[in-house]
């Protein structure tokens, strides 16, 4: 499992040399690629940083409060059940692709492919209007992807079957609340993901839809935590 998190690590860096190399390949008329964080939130503190040039609009909380939860030594911004945050950026200096990093943390019993006859349990991840996942994740504190359990997560719903814990950069840590103090209880995913991206203002919906989580979260809930978005832009000679 680890060394399945280690080969997608390298994939996503892989992927940013050959960006960088195809910008000179084709013409060689651009020799460096600038590197920018414009926004990164840990939530340890209130305000986010925020870079100059840029206006960090505002957080939009979806169906659920602002609140911050204490998990694994850090503050994460959750839990939450249904809905999720929208973030918005504006006013980015030019560039031609953007990175967004976070840690979704999943907690407690997530049903996956609709257990319950009742439809899945889905993380929702857009960037602007285009979809990037629509998944459905599973947790039956199973510790490796040799479980009955299936989901779609990391393919979007109908667009591939998978393994519980696929995708998944640990699967070990404790739960919060079903699964309390039990070894599985939560994952950790590390969303990574490079995006062609030159609009001067940017949205990132971050979601779920869990179905019957109860009113104190204690079936299921998610949280988030180091929320990060880089630009990439092309420097010309």
């Amino acid at each position: 499992m680890y060394k399945s998190a280690l080969k997608r690590s390298n994939k996503r860096i892989l992927t940013i040399v050959v960006i960088m190399v195809s910008f000179c390949l084709f013409g060689c008329t651009f020799d460096q690629v600038d590197e920018l964080v414009i926004y990164h939130h840990t939530y340890e503190q209130f305000s986010p940083l925020e870079q100059k040039g840029h206006n960090i609009a505002f957080t939009t909380y979806h169906n659920a409060e602002e609140r911050y939860f204490e998990f694994d030594g850090d503050r994460n911004l959750g839990r939450f059940e249904r809905g999720g945050i929208t973030q918005v950026i504006e006013g980015i200096i030019p560039h031609n692709y953007i990175r967004v990093q976070f840690d979704l943390y999943i907690h407690d019993k997530w049903e996956g492919n609709g257990l319950r006859g009742n439809g899945q349990d889905v993380f929702i991840f857009k960037i602007d209007n285009s979809t990037l996942h629509f998944s459905s994740i599973i947790n039956t504190k199973c510790l490796d992807r040799n479980c009955e359990a299936s989901q779609s997560f990391p393919n979007i719903i109908g667009q591939g079957t998978n393994p519980e814990n696929a995708g998944i950069n640990r699967a070990d840590l404790l739960g919060v609340c079903h699964y309390k103090d039990e070894s599985g209880g939560t994952k950790l995913i590390k969303i990574d993901q490079l995006f062609p991206h030159a609009s001067k203002n940017l949205s990132i919906n971050i979601a779920a839809d869990i179905k019957e989580s109860g009113s104190d979260l204690c079936l299921k809930s998610w949280s988030l935590d180091n929320l990060k978005v880089t630009t990439y832009t092309q420097k010309p000679r």
